[in-house]
């Protein structure tokens, strides 16, 4: 994968991860408690694909990059 691309869509995953956890803050409001934990396993589930993503895209060792062309 081209370096380049790989550091935007780091960045724009990096961003979910972020949104993600702001927004399972913000599910402690008041709120109706299945809006809640509804929202709040939407924003878990979305936090964690984000970080997988970054793992396994940037994980050193692997074969197949094409970084060195």
């Amino acid at each position: 994968m081209n370096r380049v691309f790989r550091l935007a869509l780091s960045l724009i995953l990096g961003v979910l991860a972020f949104f993600a956890v702001f927004g399972f803050l913000a599910t402690f409001e008041p709120l109706d408690p299945a809006i809640q934990v509804t929202w709040r396993a939407v924003y878990i589930d979305l936090f964690v694909a984000c970080i997988a993503g970054l793992f396994m895209m940037n994980l050193p060792g692997r074969k197949n990059r094409d970084d060195d062309k």
